[in-house]
């Protein structure tokens, strides 16, 4: 996770007080961006949170593949193998990288368990992969989040049910496939996980996933547009919205906080989508990221 997406997550949800960033703040940004560079971002989810989501998914009839999962340790795989009878599965395929490149991949039918050695290192975006993506009906895993996006493109036209940061919706292909209607959150979230060393970590997380998601989601709580309680940013015509708890009702351009994403319906958005803006100042500071949008009804 880069080091401005986490203090996004952070301002979003009311643990930084002020709207603005530091420069002091931001020089902090050397030792997660190091983390990212390094690729340390490898966490492991817990059974429960696998149990919690994935509940509310029919998967009678399907072949899963877990493409990012050892199953001698992945709780995905465990999960689908403990469960293969009572979910009504058809199959579980599984494969995982291997850094050696000496791999393997599996399949098991609720009876019969198989491994098969790979020619590559399995990395789920190669092509002997998606051939094993070819003989499933869906895939479910928490890949590396640092290869969210390039694992997105692989695999966006199949059904699938996958972990990463909330904001991740906001940046690329993700935030392209959400204003088409092609990704949604699921139904719950993550917060803790542990790592390859055992160790335990708070990381907020969201599911992902081109299913249907049948779920309620929050009203915008509309108020009168006052001008002195949301100023318009210094260097746009666009009004600025600290909070995703009062918004003003108005015709004008609106820069929400973008975590609002996580909390409207992606089906019947209440506002149209005009695109993010990284470079928004106020009162001559940096502002977070801001969703430019434009409402779509009035406050009755």
């Amino acid at each position: 996770m880069e080091f401005n997406e986490a203090l996004q997550i952070l301002h979003d949800n009311g643990f930084l007080l002020e709207d603005t960033i530091d420069e002091k703040v931001k020089g902090g940004a050397n030792v997660l961006n190091r983390a990212a560079r390094n690729k340390d971002d490898e966490f492991y989810t817990f059974t429960g949170d696998i149990e919690r989501e994935l509940k509310n998914y029919n998967f009678s009839g399907k072949v899963v593949y877990c493409c990012c999962d050892n199953p001698e340790w992945s709780n995905f795989y465990k999960f689908f193998e403990k469960n293969f009878d009572s979910l009504g599965l058809k199959g579980l395929i599984s494969s995982h990288f291997e850094s050696s490149g000496e791999t393997y991949w599996t399949e098991f039918d609720g009876t019969n368990f198989e491994k098969h050695t790979l020619k590559g290192n399995g990395d789920c975006r190669s092509e002997e992969c998606q051939n094993l993506a070819d003989m499933a009906d869906i895939i479910v895993t928490n890949p590396p989040f640092s290869l969210f996006q390039s694992i997105l493109k692989t695999y966006h036209n199949k059904p699938f049910i996958m972990v990463c940061t909330p904001l991740k919706m906001t940046q690329g292909l993700c935030f392209e496939l959400y204003k088409q209607g092609k990704i949604r959150y699921g139904y719950t979230t993550l917060n803790k996980f542990y790592r390859p060393d055992g160790d335990t970590k708070n990381v907020q997380c969201a599911w992902y996933t081109n299913l249907p998601v049948n779920k309620s989601y929050k009203k915008l709580n509309l108020v009168p547009y006052d001008e002195e309680q949301f100023p318009k940013f210094d260097n746009e015509n666009i009004i600025s919205v600290k909070s995703q708890k009062f918004i003003p009702d108005t015709d004008e351009k609106i820069g929400l906080p973008v975590s609002i994403i996580i909390n409207v319906d992606p089906n019947n958005l209440p506002f149209e989508i005009l695109g993010i803006r990284h470079d928004l100042k106020l009162n001559g500071k940096n502002i977070f990221d801001r969703l430019i949008v434009k409402l779509k009804w009035k406050r009755k």
